[in-house]
């Protein structure tokens, strides 16, 4: 496999256990800058706050969401 087509094809024969075995390699390398793969973080987008939370974040406990709040600028 040299192209992305190739692997994008290879990637979708995959059976969904494969799949999501290949998401998270992705993830834990493929990263924001300056944050650790698998943690939700807070964004902004236009007029409003979201929680974003990628497979494999930490459970979205009242603790953890208001650890979070207090970590927002």
């Amino acid at each position: 496999m040299n192209t992305l087509a190739e692997i994008e094809a290879a990637a979708e024969s995959l059976p969904p256990e494969q799949k999501e075995e290949l998401l998270r390699f992705l993830t834990a390398r493929i990263h924001v800058a300056g944050e650790e793969p698998y943690k939700a973080r807070l964004v902004r987008r236009d007029n409003d706050v979201l929680l974003e939370a990628p497979p494999g974040a930490p459970p979205m406990t009242t603790e953890n969401v208001k650890r979070m709040l207090e970590d927002w600028p």
